[in-house]
């Protein structure tokens, strides 16, 4: 039967960090903002631990406990110099810590990629958990769930690792959401989804606009010949690992026309939402999103329309006055 918690003041540098922590990124802000917090007003919050096995002890000598919760206190204990930290001593084998991490990673703002893989992991691992066990235990839906299994059956590591450098480059406001990546995994062929990835990254591509990208790729036409016009036909700040061409699995972007476009009014609509986002208003995440992204496009065109005319008609009037 397990131990009641017991609360402890332990030596920061005796606790080490989980090794399969499933939050993969921290922004450097996070440890920033804790490390300040813990120096005014100090600990207000206790970390969860476990105490390490006798074997895992001879292994790793330096360290007594292992984190359960609380990685961004530990690393911001650390980088303020705190000698000990509150932690929650819990009477848990390593397997059921690593699920009670995933628990209490609920109430941060972890990346939807790593909740895809910690949610694979309790899928295909010894305890080969079905839909609803883990929709159960982590407070999910079960739709969420099959997403998620849908998304990681649809990406190689090697896409994963282009979808955490974009992640790491742009941050996670803009950054791909999990809506555009699962319409991506409709393609089915994880290797057709590693091909299309990088022009997918590359435009940042909506949920409708990677549905579009698709239907392009299942209708048997190459993905060289996409011509999306919500790209405008012009790079997108791009990832890292993207710049080398044909090396990196890159597909050139087609090249910029020089002629007027013959624009229909939806790809007109297209060709203002994707020149609105150059300016940096950021990526609709949903389809929603996007309609209501496109209203204040609109809006802050039809403004400065209006103040524009407002400059012309004081112009005229100096002028008219002399």
């Amino acid at each position: 039967m397990p131990k009641d918690p017991i609360f402890l003041k332990i030596p920061t540098k005796r606790i080490r960090p989980n090794p399969n922590q499933p939050r993969r990124f921290i922004t450097p802000s996070a440890i920033e903002q804790m490390e300040a917090s813990l120096r005014e007003i100090g600990q207000q919050t206790p970390a969860k631990v476990r105490a390490l096995t006798e074997a895992e002890r001879l292994a790793d000598p330096d360290h007594d406990y292992e984190l359960i919760g609380g990685h961004i206190r530990h690393a911001g204990a650390l980088k303020a110099g705190l000698a000990t930290l509150d932690c929650l001593v819990l009477d848990l084998t390593p397997e059921q810590a690593e699920l009670a991490g995933l628990v209490d990673n609920q109430t941060t703002d972890m990346h939807w990629l790593d909740w895809v893989i910690a949610i694979e992991k309790l899928n295909q691992g010894p305890a080969k958990l079905k839909q609803q066990p883990i929709a159960d235990r982590l407070g999910f839906s079960v739709g969420r769930v099959n997403n998620a299994l849908k998304i990681a059956k649809a990406l190689t590591p090697a896409s994963r690792d282009l979808i955490f450098q974009q992640l790491k480059k742009l941050g996670p406001d803009k950054a791909s959401s999990e809506r555009p990546v699962l319409a991506l995994a409709g393609l089915g062929d994880p290797h057709q989804v590693e091909k299309a990835l990088p022009v997918f990254l590359e435009r940042r591509m909506t949920e409708p606009q990677a549905q579009r990208l698709v239907k392009h790729l299942q209708e048997g036409k190459p993905l060289e010949d996409y011509n999306h016009q919500s790209a405008s036909k012009s790079s997108q700040p791009g990832i890292a690992g993207t710049s080398t061409g044909s090396q990196q699995g890159h597909i050139p972007l087609p090249p910029v026309s020089t002629q007027k476009p013959n624009l229909t009014l939806p790809e007109l609509w297209e060709a203002v939402k994707a020149a609105w986002m150059n300016f940096g208003v950021g990526e609709p995440k949903s389809s929603l999103e996007e309609w209501v992204w496109g209203v204040r496009a609109i809006f802050y065109i039809c403004i400065f329309v209006w103040v524009t005319c407002l400059v012309i008609k004081a112009v005229l009037w100096v002028i008219h006055l002399f």
